[in-house]
């Protein structure tokens, strides 16, 4: 749980500011990686970079997501599995599993009579995703693309589904053609690195994040380059380059030293690399710089205690990816 909460945490540090956060604190949103489909097991970083869509809330917390990337931008978001656990909001506390199987039954047989009703396709397809079902879940999310063509987040959740089922080439496609009509859109950017990642595509993800950090400079899109700045960061993390991921994010705060999500990250960093005095030093400034009404505190906090339980051989194997 403590590997799978502070990848998580990771994702969610890149997440872009329109999407995570609230107006009030748009400038520190996160990306995903989601932003990592085992659905259950988030990840160590979460996608700060990027942030959740309007319609998800914290499943992520309680599978403690992947960002510690989104997510934070390590998010919710470097695995698959918290990115899409990021999309799926969870069902009410106080409601039993047995109660929301039979809400989705009945959404099933509304569909049967009313195939475009959103609200239903909805939660069938949370229920789906929960259950780790995503060979099942992408025929909702095809639906409801159709019924809302112009809702982009079901078609980051359809490209990190085949993504999550290992379908590489398919979801850097749907990644691809969201980047076209959006291409600083951090967590498209998040969730097309991780498939070339894991598609063993090495020094080609710096090349491809790189062209957006330049779009963005020359664009003078401020926020949209700093957000693609920490993914970079992040994935020389997830490629193991810890010490650089470490440099690029120093970098980050000498250039502003306000924004807590370089501090979270660094704070991740030395506690894989077993450095607990520094560790402890960059969570207590993340601490002192994040708003205490900040939407996804609470669930940064648990990435922070997630964080000094893993180490950089746990962290390792679970981004190895084979052939």
């Amino acid at each position: 749980m403590a590997i799978s909460t502070s990848i998580s945490a990771f994702s969610s540090c890149s997440k872009s500011k329109s999407e995570f956060l609230t107006t009030k604190y748009s400038s520190y949103a996160f990306p995903n990686s989601l932003p990592r489909i085992s659905f259950q097991r988030p990840t160590l970083f979460p996608t700060l970079a990027s942030s959740t869509p309007r319609v998800l809330s914290n499943f992520v917390k309680e599978n403690i997501a992947s960002l510690v990337i989104g997510s934070f931008i390590f998010l919710g978001s470097f695995s698959n599995k918290a990115a899409i656990a990021a999309l799926i909001p969870p069902p009410p506390a106080v409601v039993s599993e047995e109660k929301t199987e039979t809400e989705e039954e009945m959404c099933q047989k509304i569909l049967e009579n009313d195939p475009k009703n959103v609200e239903a396709l909805k939660v069938v397809l949370y229920g789906k995703i929960r259950r780790g079902k995503a060979k099942e879940a992408i025929k909702f999310v095809e639906n409801l693309i159709k019924v809302e063509p112009n809702e982009v987040e079901w078609r980051l959740l359809l490209a990190l589904c085949y993504e999550t089922m290992g379908h590489f080439t398919t979801a850097k496609r749907l990644f691809k053609e969201i980047l076209s009509q959006r291409p600083l859109f951090v967590r498209a950017l998040h969730g097309l690195a991780m498939a070339m990642h894991k598609n063993h595509e090495g020094p080609a993800v710096f090349e491809m994040l790189d062209k957006a950090r330049e779009l963005a400079s020359r664009q003078e899109r401020v926020t949209e380059e700093r957000n693609i700045r920490i993914l970079i960061a992040q994935m020389f993390v997830v490629q193991g380059d810890l010490e650089e991921g470490l440099k690029r994010f120093q970098g980050l705060v000498n250039e502003n030293p306000g924004d807590f999500r370089p501090y979270l990250c660094q704070g991740i960093i030395y506690s894989l690399l077993d450095k607990k005095e520094e560790a402890a030093k960059q969570f207590e400034t993340y601490q002192s710089l994040v708003p205490e009404e900040f939407p996804q505190r609470g669930f940064l906090d648990d990435v922070t205690l997630s964080a000094r339980a893993t180490t950089r051989e746990q962290f390792m194997k679970e981004y190895s990816y084979r052939k």
